[in-house]
């Protein structure tokens, strides 16, 4: 009965059109959330680039910088201006990555949640396994219930902490790696004894085997990584949007049928070339399609992936990867759109490592402008 099941999901899918999406538009009122990055330090001096020399924007030839400058996360006029940004794009919620009580933490605690403006947003924490569990080989669970006294303490209760049905939001990376296993799993069950209000989203989907007993861990199933299970494989082509769709629809499926919601993601493009070398980098438009221009890929996530796969059960909510992970060039934050022409070179030795002659354009606030106008904003 399942495979059947499977099978009408993706023939449901493969047959719905751009028209189709345009009307859930209507019919449907869509939570829009975005992974946040408040982990950046303004540079030393005015003509040193700072953090974006870690990014590939930063080595392009000639370089695209955010439109806010090469900016610290704290800086009250950042802030103000990426939910300014956030708002003109109609996203609801921040996901804010959280490492621990570091500088990150305080700049989201005593900067973001007491900035003038931050009613404007809903925000929720982004809980970093890696860098709080140990390493995926051999993790340690002894942070998971402490750090979750301390959100209680200094997050749950603030009102523009984000809530579904009064339960406090925490996205959890890669628990597909740290919660399947037999002490990941006695952890988390120690997590929701002490806290049993909570609705937690779990990274947990990825590639097409989603195994059915896992959704049930977790309120709502999501995918942080959206390129490993599409464009990595395929290239920027059609084929790697028809994977993640087949993906998301087995995952969405499975999980309903444990009790928990699904809750798409989607992302512009990829490259980490910058900080790390064995990932092929990505355009963010279509190499298969004639004509095919910046944006592309990211429109046909939302119509073709996101919007069919919203969940009611998980409020509608979609993900976006991410509002400002410049190092990994997910970002839709705005750049500073002053070049007019596509760059495929990069300051490398050999003028292509960075963007193995893919084209970049300087979008300014293109991303910002297509969820706005796909969502109907």
């Amino acid at each position: 009965m399942l495979i059947v099941k499977v099978a009408v999901a993706a023939f449901i899918l493969s047959t719905f059109s751009h028209a189709q999406a345009e009307n859930l538009t209507k019919d449907k009122s869509f939570m829009l959330g975005a992974y946040y990055y408040a982990w950046y330090e303004a540079p030393k001096n005015e003509n040193d680039i700072g953090w974006m020399k870690k990014a590939l924007r930063g080595r392009l030839k000639p370089v695209q910088l955010p439109k806010l400058g090469v900016y610290d996360s704290r800086d009250p006029k950042v802030i103000k201006g990426h939910i300014k940004q956030s708002k003109h794009a109609g996203i609801d919620f921040w996901s804010v990555s959280w490492w621990g009580k570091n500088r990150q933490d305080e700049t989201f605690k005593d900067h973001i949640l007491k900035h003038p403006d931050a009613d404007k947003l809903k925000y929720a924490v982004l809980y970093e396994s890696t860098g709080r569990l140990g390493s995926m080989r051999s993790p340690s669970y002894k942070n998971l219930v402490p750090d979750f006294d301390y959100f209680n303490e200094q997050y749950f209760n603030h009102p523009n902490y984000l809530k579904v049905d009064g339960k406090p939001v925490v996205f959890i990376y890669l628990t597909r790696v740290y919660f399947r296993r037999d002490d990941g799993k006695k952890a988390l069950k120690s997590l929701r004894i002490k806290y049993p209000n909570l609705y937690i989203v779990g990274d947990d989907v990825f590639g097409p085997n989603y195994p059915a007993s896992a959704a049930s861990q977790w309120n709502a199933i999501t995918a942080y990584d959206v390129y490993g299970q599409s464009t990595k494989i395929t290239g920027g082509t059609k084929a790697g949007i028809e994977r993640l769709k087949n993906n998301y629809s087995k995952a969405k499926i499975k999980a309903n049928k444990a009790g928990a919601g699904f809750v798409p993601a989607i992302a512009p493009g990829y490259n980490d070339r910058a900080v790390r070398k064995g990932n092929p980098g990505r355009s963010r438009f279509f190499d298969d399609v004639k004509g095919s221009k910046e944006g592309d890929l990211f429109r046909s996530m939302i119509k073709d992936v996101a919007m069919p796969l919203a969940d009611p059960k998980a409020k509608n909510m979609i993900m976006v990867t991410s509002f400002n992970e410049w190092y990994e060039d997910t970002q839709i934050e705005p750049t500073s759109g002053k070049a007019k022409l596509p760059v495929s070179k990069d300051d490398s030795k050999s003028g292509n490592f960075f963007t193995e002659d893919n084209l970049y354009h300087d979008y300014g606030s293109f991303y910002l402008d297509i969820l706005r106008s796909e969502f109907g904003q």
